[in-house]
């Protein structure tokens, strides 16, 4: 995080519009003094997110994210604060003299460096002139010289030791490179995993290279395809092919194309449609379905046409559309994949398809139809059974539209659909209106926050809480409030918004300064106000020092003692009943 200093940092909030940026991402609507969009953390079907000018902050009253400009940068583009930091420089002009660069692991530094030098072997290999005839075998796929960059291609040559004689003369011990799926042991020695191949790295998010796809170019193998084994820094399944190329694209695109291989990917890229990510497979794991639900964007699933690629469609189509993820579909006709579709029709063709995407639930529709003859009535009522199972979980507008579908194509009675399935309540949130958090069993909690909210907004009142109060239970809150005071102490002043880029710096009270952020409307700092947050903090702790005292009262033998304890829950009740009156 001190790769910038906190006066740059504040500098650059100051010099942004946290409304303007926001607005790049999102439309928003002003309504009193703030402004109201819908919130891109959950799944908001309405304005639930408040942005305030004056505070420069934003605050969603349903999922309770929220922060200042560069905490929505982060958290919308997954990117690294230090990243949003200098991306929001960038929008208001503002030159930083560093490129943020992600940090690798430092437990597997080696590996990367390993793989790193690996990459740099092959991508020389294919330009070399042992790399000719692949390099021919690529320009007739249409695959440029830009593209190589792009996605790093290289080459193994016809060499069964040769990797790993440049390898281990660098100095690189045998077993990390067995560990790596570079090389493959053999006693003390070992020989190449890959030779006269193709060689596609695989990037993790990051864009470093974690594994490789060797592909065969002359027909003399067998194995079209071999791929890096799973290792230290190669889950196969916590990664998608082409994301690190691809995410910038997306974004601009308002969508992403999911496809099985990355050969499809890179065809697909090449012809200039670069929204495109690859499972590498036709299974998708949970943490594949979070990173795809992270971008926000629509999923356009085009899997291989073949019975395999069809079967991962309705799964994978499932499991987005249960994770409130916007799917489509496109099934390619006449080809086995959008690779081979796009060299027999053109790409024209290829964007015609993308255009015409079936809604998942369209799709699911016609797919469950499949191999029905809906004339009899034994199978009619099947097809219904399983389009009302696929609604379950859908929201009201895709049940609604779905059953009178239904109703409309079989002559079914429509209440009788409904009756069958479950329509959620909608409460419609009023954008004009901001909600309040009533004070009930966590009134304590709710209090602290609030105290700390006023002390983090404006320095008056740290004064006022160490006069009137000066003392909190939680260790983390105590850590918070000499946190408040150093900074205040450092700069005169303090202010919610820039304390929140200050708080990046420690990790034990960063947290509990977004959820503060969180969880507190966007409300007026009055000082009367803060005096009954500060009253209620001192009841509490005063009801709870007493009940201490009466059951030590209960355990005490001596009367002196007794009369001692019992002067004591005396006070103790007075200052209740003054705070009460406070």
């Amino acid at each position: 995080m001190q790769l910038i200093s906190e006066d740059k940092i504040n500098d650059i909030r100051n010099s942004a519009d946290i409304v303007s940026i926001v607005s790049d991402y999102i439309p928003l609507k002003m309504q009193g003094k703030n402004y109201f969009g819908v919130c891109p953390f959950h799944d908001d079907h309405s304005p639930s997110m408040s942005v305030s000018k004056e505070r420069q902050l934003f605050k969603c009253f349903v999922c309770n994210k929220g922060g200042n400009v560069f905490t929505f940068v982060k958290e919308y583009e997954n990117i690294s604060y230090i990243e949003a930091v200098k991306k929001v420089a960038d929008k208001v002009g503002i030159p930083l003299d560093f490129v943020p660069t992600t940090q690798k692991d430092s437990k597997f530094k080696l590996e990367y460096e390993i793989m790193d030098f690996t990459t740099k072997i092959l991508q020389n290999n294919l330009n070399s002139k042992e790399g000719v005839k692949a390099k021919e075998y690529l320009e007739q796929r249409n695959i440029t010289d830009e593209i190589i960059k792009d996605f790093k291609i290289g080459l193994t040559l016809n060499d069964s030791t040769y990797l790993y004689n440049v390898l281990t003369k660098k100095g690189y011990d045998i077993n990390k490179l067995d560990e790596l799926g570079l090389i493959t042991k053999d006693g003390i020695t070992g020989y190449d995993k890959f030779v006269n191949r193709i060689m596609i790295p695989i990037c993790n998010l990051d864009g470093s290279v974690v594994g490789y796809t060797g592909r065969i170019f002359n027909n003399e193998d067998s194995a079209k395809y071999i791929n890096t084994k799973e290792t230290s820094i190669y889950k196969k399944g916590n990664i998608l092919f082409n994301y690190h190329n691809a995410k910038n694209y997306i974004r601009e695109a308002k969508c992403a194309i999911l496809v099985e291989g990355n050969m499809d990917a890179i065809r697909m890229y090449s012809s200039g449609v670069r929204n495109v990510l690859a499972l590498m497979g036709t299974a998708m794991t949970k943490e594949q379905v979070n990173i795809l639900k992270k971008l926000r964007v629509p999923i356009i699933l085009m899997l291989d046409n073949d019975n395999a690629g069809e079967l991962a469609t309705v799964n994978i189509g499932n499991e987005l559309v249960k994770n409130n993820i916007d799917t489509k579909v496109v099934r390619l006709h006449g080809a086995k994949d959008p690779d081979e579709y796009i060299v027999k029709y053109g790409i024209e063709a290829f964007n015609d398809t993308i255009k015409h995407s079936l809604n998942y639930f369209d799709y699911k529709l016609n797919y469950l139809k499949e191999n029905k003859n809906l004339n009899n009535t034994e199978e009619l009522i099947n097809y219904v059974k399983s389009v009302l199972k696929m609604l379950d979980g859908a929201d009201n507008l895709t049940k609604e539209i779905t059953l009178k579908k239904l109703s409309d194509e079989y002559n079914i009675d429509y209440e009788v659909l409904k009756q069958e399935i479950t329509f959620e309540e909608v409460k419609e949130i009023n954008q004009a209106v901001i909600p309040t958090i009533k004070i009930g069993k966590d009134k304590y909690q709710i209090c602290v926050n609030k105290i700390l909210y006023y002390m983090m907004s404006d320095a008056k009142y740290l004064k006022i809480f160490n006069t009137k109060l000066g003392f909190l239970k939680n260790p983390e809150e105590r850590n918070l409030v000499r946190e408040i005071e150093y900074y205040i102490e450092k700069y005169g002043k303090i202010n919610l918004a820039d304390f929140i880029s200050y708080s990046e710096n420690d990790n034990n009270i960063r947290d509990l300064v977004n959820n503060i952020s969180g969880s507190i409307d966007f409300e007026d700092l009055e000082e009367t106000t803060f005096m009954q947050y500060i009253n209620a903090i001192k009841d509490i702790l005063n009801k709870e020092e007493i009940k201490k005292l009466k059951e030590e009262l209960k355990r005490e033998t001596d009367i002196n003692k007794q009369v001692e304890i019992s002067n004591k829950i005396l006070e103790l009740k007075k200052g209740s009943v003054k705070n009460g009156r406070n």
